[in-house]
């Protein structure tokens, strides 16, 4: 049994990535490799990031929802003297040709008061409106709590934050 798992191993962490990988194309916006992190209680916030590659003229997403959160609020992460303020944005612009990545320490799609628990593994969809390009919805793969993007295998107890690791208290907006 030991040997039939390992030999399914690679398989299994090769389609997780293939499942990651996967992009949806429309009105000229690509968006790639959408995630979440989990959150092990209801009423609980997430975050959900991914990658906009725009194939076509200027661009804005203006809008996220997802049936798993009351709310889903764009957001910027910026550092005001110091400290780290999480800011509500009317948009985030993608312009022509760009790729815009929403990560960790950036833009990002704040998940509030969740209606179930995210599990590593799950999976939820998550609708993108775009000024331009309409709207078209994703799948977001959910990943450990802490994590700061696919493939983050570590658990060194750190919140996956990046650069924000030691930049003091965090406001948020």
């Amino acid at each position: 049994m030991r040997r039939r798992l390992a030999l399914i191993a690679p398989f299994l962490a090769a389609f997780s990535s293939a499942t990651l990988a996967q992009s949806v194309a429309h009105g000229g916006i690509v968006v790639q490799r959408a995630w979440a992190r989990a959150a092990a209680e209801e009423g609980m916030s997430s975050v959900v990031y991914l990658t906009i590659v725009n194939r076509g003229g200027d661009d804005t997403l203006i809008h996220a929802r997802s049936p798993v959160a009351t709310a889903a609020v764009l957001h910027q992460t910026r550092n005001d003297g110091g400290v780290m303020r999480m800011l509500d944005v009317a948009g985030i612009p993608v312009p022509s040709g760009q790729r815009v990545a929403l990560k960790p320490g950036g833009y990002h799609i704040m998940l509030v008061g969740l209606q179930k628990p995210l599990k590593p593994g799950d999976t939820f969809p998550v609708s993108l409106s775009f000024a331009h390009a309409g709207t078209l919805i994703v799948q977001a793969h959910v990943l450990k709590a802490g994590a700061s993007g696919p493939g983050d295998d570590s658990n060194d107890g750190h919140d996956g934050m990046g650069e924000m690791k030691d930049m003091g208290g965090m406001d948020m907006k």
